[in-house]
């Protein structure tokens, strides 16, 4: 069986030379008691042997050449005539004893050792088991034994990701109830100006021309801050269903970028900023058109709310390889490290990083359209100029 970690084969180095020591140090003990046996213990249990199985039969002078002949065991003489008994009995109970008994102590004591040693690798196993019991509940690992050590460094580390993972889970799930009561605390205000504007069209009708224009100006523009706010709260629930669906066709790249341009030229304009679009001619890329658009937007959509006027922002093309590279790049506001770290995470809007939209989803969602591709997304921000770097 093949070993996946350096652990696993040290610990099945250790559990064999383990049981091999085993097995040398019981052959050795069990070799040294049979010589003590064979020394102390077999001569008076084999004359009992010998005289349970044997009796002594006094035998003329004439035949006692016979009986030695015939291997029977000559003792002393007995009214003066040769006495000799028969020991076939007493050498098969020998013979047993020293072969099959002793043989067959020394297979029980091997298996012993296996078992033992057995139970004893076992037993690592119930404490790894242990430790991940403490680990699934949110404890410390239990302390393994020393040849477990890099199971305990593992345990280690998967209890501060795991940690880790429960504090981002908490801190994402708080920054939204205080972007959700952040919402809903201003949705108030603009409903309100909304139907005050409205009840005094309706209440006087005497009102002129301008003025009239005015209030209602005023109250088309507040219902379109409710509107995006609405948007807001549904973006939230929509991110919140699960992973975003992809469906790939080959798509070319300098066309989409050139559509994006379009419907950024708008805001582009009014903040003085210029769009260059640096793509090779015919370059595309195997990805999901309506996603990517929304990736690529979002990062569009940041750069220009945070590019200087008179600026240019640039939007980069090219293949690396097998996978497609796209940038975003602005001269502006800089994004410190520390924003950098987090400004991926959902419904991140610490002040000075860049959400890409009021509810702190932007890049978060820009982050899981691309992971949903197999690719990464990634930020610099250095002396001004900030770059957002996708690659699929």
């Amino acid at each position: 069986m093949q070993m996946k970690t350096m652990q696993g084969v040290r610990t099945r180095r250790h559990d064999i030379a383990g049981l091999l020591m085993g097995f040398a140090a019981f052959t050795v003990a069990f070799c040294a008691l049979v010589l003590v046996a064979r020394e102390l213990i077999w001569p008076p249990l084999s004359s009992v042997i010998a005289d349970v199985t044997s009796v002594w039969v006094e035998v003329p002078e004439e035949s006692a050449d016979l009986y030695r002949m015939l291997g029977y065991q000559e003792g002393s003489r007995s009214n003066g005539m040769p006495q000799f008994r028969d020991l076939s009995d007493y050498r098969a109970i020998a013979d047993f004893i020293q072969g099959p008994v002793v043989w067959g102590a020394y297979a029980a004591g091997i298996a012993a050792v296996a078992v033992w040693w057995t139970g004893r690798c076992a037993h690592a196993v119930d404490e790894v088991t242990y430790a991940v019991a403490c680990v699934a509940d949110g404890d410390a690992a239990a302390e393994l034994p020393p040849g477990l050590a890099d199971v305990q460094r593992e345990f280690a580390r998967l209890r501060e990701r795991a940690q880790a993972d429960a504090r981002a889970v908490q801190a994402a799930e708080a920054r939204k109830n205080e972007l959700v009561a952040y919402l809903a605390h201003d949705i108030k205000t603009p409903l309100t100006s909304v139907i005050g504007y409205l009840s005094l069209l309706a209440e006087e009708p005497g009102l002129s021309s301008a003025r009239r224009e005015r209030y209602a100006r005023a109250a088309f523009e507040k219902a379109e801050r409710l509107d995006a706010m609405m948007d807001e709260f549904f973006e939230i629930t929509r991110y919140n269903l699960g992973a975003i669906p992809i469906e790939r066709v080959q798509t070319d790249v300098r066309t989409l970028l050139e559509q994006l341009v379009d419907e950024f030229y708008p805001v582009a304009q009014a903040r003085d900023v210029t769009i260059e679009l640096d793509v090779p001619d015919g370059f595309t890329a195997f990805i999901d058109p309506e996603k990517m658009a929304r990736v690529l937007g979002n990062l569009m959509k940041n750069g220009l709310a945070y590019a200087d006027a008179g600026s240019t922002l640039v939007c980069r093309a090219h293949a690396e390889g097998e996978r497609a590279a796209f940038a975003v790049e602005d001269t502006g506001r800089e994004i410190s490290p520390v924003h950098l770290k987090s400004i991926f995470e959902k419904f991140y809007r610490a002040d000075g990083a860049r959400s890409g939209g009021g509810a702190g989803l932007g890049l978060a969602i820009a982050k899981e359209i691309v992971e949903a591709h197999g690719g990464s997304i990634e930020a610099s921000s250095t002396e001004g100029v900030t770059t957002f770097t996708v690659s699929v």
